[in-house]
Parts: C-alpha cells; structure tokens; sequence
C-alpha cells in the first residue's frame, strides 16, 4: 500500500477519477431511462422508498438470490443450474468488504479493522475473506471450463466474458499475493499480523525473501488489486456484468401485482384541435423513450443468463425471438438514440443552433428501432418486425427471469405501433382482423351465426325476457364457431346444470378482443371491450364464467380499464368449487385411465391456476394423472397465444413440439390428454395428427371429462 505523500496522491487522484467516472456513466444511464413515460404500474416511484416489501424484494431476490438459484426446468435440456453463480455473487461482496479496507489503506495507511473492530472478530472476518477468495477462485476455474469445454447454449466464451472472469481471478489471486507477502514481512521483522491459516499458508511462500523485498512485493501486488477494482468499477457499466448496476433497481421497482396487463392505449388526443406536430399519442413504441420508464430499467437489469431464451418456445422451434436478444437490442437503442437527445436538450438550453440542427439531423438518420429484415441486415434497424411476430406471449422468459425484466410487454408495445401507426403487419393477421371488424370474431363467420350452437336446453338472455341467472356463459368465439369446440360448451353447461347452477349466455355477446390486442390492434380490441361491457351492463351481469384462459384474463384484468368490473372465473375454478362443495355426484370409480394435463400458458403461467384444474381432474373415478416433464410454471406453450393461432407457422411447429411430450408420456396404447382451453385444442389435437397419434390419444376439455362422467339420471333442478 502506499506509504508515502506522493503515492497517496496518486492514489487518491485515481480514486476520485474513476469514483466520478462511475458516477458520469450512472447519469448518462439515469438520463435515457428517465427519457421513458411514466409507468402506469408505479404511479409514485418515491412512495416505493416507504413499502417494506419493495426492501424484502431487494433481499429475497437480489441479496439472497432466491431465482437465481431456481432448479432448470425438466425437459428443457438447454437450461443449467446457475448455483454458481450465488458463490461468484456473494463472494464479490464480502470480497467488497475486503476491497473497501484496501481502499481506505490508500489514503490512511494505519486504517485497519482491527482498529475499530478487535482482534477477535477481525480474525474471523479473515478466515471467511480467504475462505471466499479460495472458493471464487475455483469457481471462476469451473466457469472458464464450463465456457471452453461444455459450451452451453447462448454462453459463449468470448473477449467480455473473459475479462471479466479474468479480472475477478486477478482480484483474488492479488489478495493472496498481497497479504501473504504483507505478513511473511511481519514474521521476519519480529511482529505477525493477524492472520488466517490460508494466510499464514500463502505468507510461508514467501519466507525465503528479504523484508524489503517483501514489502516491496506487497506494495507491487496492492497496486495490482486496487488498479483493476477501480478499472473494473468503470468497465461494469459497459460489460455484461451491467446487471450490477441495473438488477437492484428492477428488483426494487417490479412489477407486484397483475402482470401481462397491457396499458390502455389513447386513441384520440385529449385537445382533439391541437395542431402541434409533436403531440404524440402514443399508439405503442416506435421509438425507445416511449416505453415506460421502468420498461427501460429492465434493459439494464439482464444478467445474460440466457434463461429467458433457453425457455422460450419460439426460440426452442427455430424461430427468430431471443428475449434476451431483445432486451439487449432496446438497449443499443436507447443508447445511441437516448444520447443523441440528452445533447439536443443541452444544445436547446445553450441556443447553439448549429449543433442543434445538427443533432436534429443525427436523430433522423438513425436506424429504426424495428425494421423489416433487420435479423439479416442490423443496419436496417434494431429490432426486425418477425422477430415480434414469432412471439406467442407465453410468459415463459417473463416467468424464469431472476430479476423480473418483462419481455412480453415490450414485444406487444412494439406491435401495437407497427399495427396502428405503420399498418405493418402478417396478410393472415390483416383477414382476421377484417374478420372481428366485419363479424364480431376471428374466423370472419357470419355474427348471425353466433348462437347456430345453442340448443333449446341452453338458457339465452333475452332483454323482453328476463331469467335468472347467476353466472354470464362468456362464450368466446372458439365456443361459438369451432365445431369441435362448441362440445366444450355443451359440456360446461351441462356439468353447471348438474350442479344446480343458473347459468346463461348473451346472443349479443362478441370477440372478447384477446386476439386484436396481442396482435396490435387496439382500435378493436376497445371496439370490442366496450361492446361487451354495454351488454354485460344491460343485463345487470355479476359474475361470469368462461373455458377460454384468453378470455378470462382479458375480461378479469384488462375489462376493468374501460369499466368492466365483474367477477370473473375460468371454468377449472368453477367445478372445483362446485366438486369441493358436494355439488357434483362424480362416481369415485370408473374406466381405468391414464390422464396427462397441459397447462395452459394464460391460465397458470399468466394468472397462476395450478391446482384447480388438477383437482378436478383427480376428482374423476378411475383416472390416473401424469405429469408432463414441462408442467405448472415450466409449461410448454401450444403455440397459438399472441395471435399465432392465425398465422402460419413455419416447421418446426411449436404445437408439435409439445405433442411429442404428450405422446412420449402417455403409454403407448393411448391415453387421455386433459385441456383447459379451446386454442390448446385445437393446437395439440392438430400436433398430435402430425404424429398419427390423433385417434390413440383422446384431447379433451376438463368440462369433457366431468360431463362424461356424470350419472346418466337426469340432472338436478337449478337452486332458488
């Protein structure tokens, strides 16, 4: 360490340069991210500072590492343990601790922990410094061999990643060099410093030197460590390990409550005679500041664990979408956009004309943040428009991520402006949106033909005719077109009147708007909301029902936006009620069957029903269920979500995908593959023919199942 006046000075000049180099980096960050719109989930950041859970995130999440340490899910083969890294992250910060008193020493020579802390505890707090080194050190080994040897999927060995592994290798062996050289020349000059036995182990290497030479090798080795933790403070920001700036935020400022929630987009100007060329209505994300603040923070927040990508279905079937390449691609954008205004701002506030134009000119000039063709040519813009199209808003990188970024939002901003501003999007998407225009629904099908399904045991609201009701059937568009899925809807009706259940659906009903708003159509989708919430209202509707996950979530949680506030359940949550309850004679015995389920992306990953389903699905005599490897939260998706079931798809399919799993599960002679949902239907019974597997292995609703195995006896009349 430094002993003399001169070498403290310098020290202590190249402290302050790279403490404010640090600092100059946080503001020109601070400065894009504050460039985003207010996050409609937060409306008052600084109101977090006073939640106690926002603090209990911070240590569940971020000191503790609580998903970091998630095991991989079966059945993805390119998704490791990262168990590692918690020894590489908790090591780095008692290893802080450590560094913070060899900083310190460089100004005040004599500073030491000793001094304030005792003997004892100093000690201590050595053992544990030279026990984490050692451990880092051979986890930084297993991390280089884990890069070079067994190659895992999206981890690459490259320039980045070995300085930063190298830099962290330095800084250990730097400590051991430094302390060991440090106490040998204590040894000999008659005075042992406190010292551990890995210590004293490192200092027995260097008894054969001289005290001068020793002191001299220690002074050489602190230079050593503290040149690169200041050259490393400055190089984090701009590395991988930007996760250490970003991470504690985001985990501070997520996202508590419903997620997958798209904000409402305002479609017309609140001063519809303002004339002024710079209003914006923000219809979506063409360009980086208008995502939300917190959507930015999430871009530097990736550890680049590749979780994200390893579980996503699109990326798992060859398909153009990295959600970790794309939170990467928005930050190149808001770096090379978001600086280019923050000089603008202070060129306008120095009325230098000049470099205003200029920069004004840069701005135009710059890339596109989404392009066609961009996946080939990056020059073309950040972001190519297949990569959005290929998503099916499944959640699963959302899901898996261990500091909370939220892929799907961005994706979906980033539609909604390519559909409504730049009228770019797929042909097949363009019919079904003349479709719901025209008729009320995807398929384009007449609306007169909406209730063709209805028999005359169904009960249908009539406003010249009032019945009673408890539950609204919201139908959906898959339960009113889709011949096989009308079945469904039969069933659900049938198992609600066994159970005593005044159930009734609306001829008025339409699209609930879950395929024209993941698909960027939001002039629709409110067309639709509204259309349905009147109806809802006209009918003095409480409480509705529905089979459809996209319909549950789109009514539950995005309907209350335009003030649709309505009880609503999936029908899984309904008859296991109604089971629990008593209120359904199931036969404990039956035909011996073998049963898998699938969970469905909007139902479990997206609203976290897990268990009710399974419930009923246990409740049928004579089943027996098997899991799928890829189940609950590390479900593989079907395919359809996020206006995929409308677009043509590319082999290998995504619903294919999963069918084989389904196939591989269930015994060879066939079995039963138990749904939840009208698109998963269809998606896996079509995967399913893919294989010939389609007439061995039955696909079929839980209201199916339940509906089949109720007693042949006529049902019991509805309850007053």
């Amino acid at each position: 360490m430094p002993t003399s006046y001169t070498s403290r000075t310098i020290f202590g000049v190249l402290l302050l340069a790279a403490l404010v180099g640090f600092g100059w980096t946080l503001a020109v960050f601070v400065k894009r991210i504050v460039k985003g719109r207010a996050e409609e989930a937060i409306p008052d950041p600084f109101a977090r500072l006073f939640d106690w859970r926002s603090w209990a995130d911070v240590i569940q999440y971020w000191l503790l590492q609580w998903r970091v340490k998630d095991p991989p899910g079966a059945g993805y083969p390119h998704v490791h343990t990262s168990i590692h890294h918690l020894a590489i992250f908790w090591g780095f910060l008692i290893i802080t601790v450590g560094t913070t008193e060899y900083l310190v020493q460089g100004l005040w020579p004599a500073f030491s922990y000793e001094r304030f802390a005792g003997s004892g505890l100093t000690l201590a707090f050595k053992y544990a410094l030279d026990m984490t080194n050692l451990l880092v050190i051979g986890v930084i080994c297993w991390s280089v061999f884990r890069r070079v040897v067994l190659k895992p999927r999206l981890i690459p060995m490259n320039l980045d990643a070995g300085l930063i592994l190298g830099m962290i290798l330095a800084l250990c062996v730097s400590h051991f060099m430094a302390h060991g050289a440090h106490y040998a020349a204590s040894v000999k000059a008659g005075d042992p410093a406190l010292a551990s036995a890995f210590m004293k182990a490192a200092g027995a290497m260097y008894a054969g030197g001289s005290v001068s030479y020793l002191h001299t090798h220690a002074s050489v080795s602190w230079w050593i460590h503290v040149l690169i933790v200041l050259f490393f403070l400055n190089y984090i920001p701009y590395s991988k390990h930007v996760h250490l700036v970003g991470a504690l935020p985001n985990i501070f400022f997520r996202n508590r409550g419903q997620l997958g929630i798209m904000p409402k987009v305002e479609l017309e100007m609140e001063d519809e005679d303002d004339e002024d060329e710079e209003a914006d209505p923000n219809w979506g994300v063409e360009r980086y500041e208008q995502f939300s603040w917190k959507s930015l923070l999430d871009n530097y927040a990736c550890t680049e664990c590749a979780r994200c990508t390893n579980y996503c279905p699109a990326y798992n079937t060859d398909k153009p979408l990295s959600p970790m390449q794309l939170v990467h691609d928005i930050r190149y954008a808001s770096r090379d956009r978001g600086d280019l205004l923050s000089a603008l701002d202070a060129a306008r506030v120095a009325k230098d004309v000049q470099e205003v134009a200029d920069l004004e000119e840069k701005l135009e000039n710059l890339k596109p943040l989404v392009a066609e063709g961009a996946e080939e040519d990056p020059s073309l813009g950040y972001v190519d428009t297949e990569t959005l199209w290929s998503c099916t808003t499944c959640g699963a990188c959302q899901e898996n991520c261990p500091v909370f970024i939220e892929h799907p939002m961005k994706i979906l901003e980033l539609r909604t402006n390519l559909v409504l501003a730049q009228e770019s999007m797929p042909q097949e998407l363009a019919n079904a949106f003349k479709g719901i225009e025209r008729n009320m629904n995807p398929w384009g099908i007449g609306m007169d033909s909406r209730m063709d399904w209805v028999d005359d045991d169904t009960p249908v609201l009539d406003e010249d005719d009032p019945i009673e009701f408890e539950y609204l059937f919201f139908v959906g568009c898959a339960g009113s077109f889709d011949n096989r899925c009308q079945k469904q809807s039969h069933a659900l009706l049938k198992v609600m009147k066994a159970a005593g259940v005044k159930v009734a659906v609306a001829p008025e009903e339409v699209c609930c708007g879950d395929p024209a708003r993941r698909s960027g159509n939001e002039f629709i989708f409110q067309m639709m909301a509204e259309q349905n919430i009147e109806t809802f209202n006209n009918y003095g509707v409480k409480k509705i029902v529905t089979f459809c996950p996209h319909c549950f979530h789109t009514l539950s949680h995005e309907y209350p936006q335009f003030g649709g506030d309505f009880e609503v359940l999936h029908h899984s949550q309904v008859i296991a009620g109604l089971i629990a309850e008593g209120r359904l004679d199931l036969p404990r015995t039956g035909d011996r069957q073998v049963v898998t389920y699938h969970d469905s992306c909007y139902l479990g990953r997206w609203n976290k029903i897990y268990d009710e389903p399974r419930d009923v699905v246990h409740a049928i005599g004579g089943t027996r269920l098997v899991e799928l490897d890829r189940n609950e939260r590390h479900s593989f998706c079907c395919g359809a979500g996020g206006g995929r079931f409308w677009m043509e798809e590319d082999t290998p399919r995504v619903n294919e995908n999963r069918a084989k799993e389904i196939i591989d599960t269930l015994p060879a002679a066939g079995g039963v593959v138990a749904l939840n949902c009208p698109f998963c239907t269809t998606m896996i019974t079509d995967g399913l023919k893919a294989f010939d597997k389609d007439e061995d292995i039955k696909v079929l609703d839980i209201a199916e199942m339940v509906a089949a195995a109720l007693p042949s006896d006529e049902p019991a009349e509805a309850e007053d």
